[in-house]
């Protein structure tokens, strides 16, 4: 059987080019009203955009190479749709500049060719040399020929460094409990890498290992603290978190990624080390920390 390509999927008259717009919500409006024009959907268009957009909020489908990727899953529906739309200048988010939005429209028994065309958008946004042609394509023609050009068979692994956060948040073992919390409060992290002055990994916090700093160590070893009643370890953690440092509480790193690896070991390593974060390095240095939210998101939930 001849493999399914992502440019036979392509709808010249659902690739928008130079628009002019810094809001995304205006450029899902846009494609949207394309896509229900062109095709009979069981769910108005004003649903679609509502779920995109709380999708949004809830977790940034924007990828490391500067593509965003919104996806709609439509109950009853035996279709997938692919809308394009290459803004005139990037669109900043607090998760990264947008250079190109890909947003796929499909039905429930659709997933796997979902998975499938997720992958190639990936491929495609990685190869830098073809991702810079296509954001300045003028004609949706000439998009369509790049993509099939690049013979985008939609089928290929998805590595760490396809879903990888790159924007990271790191602390000096010098520094104080306080400037720890912080960070965590501030920035809405549960995890922390520790670095050195040359910036090398030399170990990891967590939100638990601090709030846990108020609680004598005997405490481990008991089933429960049903008899603790109190503040007190909480107390104790307002009253020293200026005193006690990061080199105080954080543990060495008990697992780390490469980019490369697939996200089948990052899944087996979340699961056979209870982890919910794992830093991404190389060579000593961290490049990203990969979460069991991003794959969950960006994959499981699109």
């Amino acid at each position: 059987m001849p493999a399914l390509h992502l440019s036979s999927l392509l709808n010249k008259d659902l690739i928008k080019i130079n628009i002019t717009s810094e809001s995304l919500e205006n450029i899902y409006a846009i494609l949207l009203d394309e896509i229900c024009e062109l095709f009979k959907l069981p769910v108005p268009c004003s649903d679609l955009l509502q779920k995109i957009i709380e999708r949004e909020k809830e977790a940034s489908t924007v990828f490391p190479t500067g593509v965003s990727i919104p996806h709609v899953h439509i109950e009853d529906y035996d279709d997938t749709i692919i809308g394009i739309a290459i803004p005139s200048e990037p669109v900043h988010t607090e998760h990264g500049d947008i250079k190109m939005l890909i947003m796929v429209i499909s039905g429930t028994l659709q997933n796997t060719l979902y998975l499938h065309i997720l992958q190639s958008i990936i491929k495609l946004s990685k190869d830098t040399v073809l991702f810079d042609k296509l954001v300045k394509v003028r004609k949706p023609d000439e998009f369509i020929e790049l993509i099939a050009r690049g013979d985008f068979a939609l089928k290929r692994n998805v590595t760490v460094s396809d879903l990888m956060s790159n924007k990271i948040f790191y602390v000096k073992r010098e520094m104080s409990l306080k400037e720890l919390g912080n960070i965590f409060y501030e920035k809405n992290y549960g995890y922390c890498p520790v670095v050195d002055d040359n910036l090398n990994l030399i170990g990891e916090v967590t939100v638990l290992d601090l709030i846990m700093t108020g609680f004598p160590d005997y405490t481990n070893y008991l089933g429960n603290m049903n008899f603790l009643k109190s503040f007190e370890p909480f107390e104790t953690l307002l009253r020293e978190e200026k005193n006690i440092k990061v080199i105080d509480i954080m543990k060495k790193v008990e697992c780390q990624l490469t980019p490369e690896a697939s996200l089948i070991e990052a899944v087996f390593l979340m699961k056979k080390n209870r982890r919910r974060d794992i830093p991404v390095v190389v060579n000593k240095k961290i490049v990203g920390i990969i979460s069991f939210m991003d794959i969950f998101r960006k994959i499981i939930r699109g």
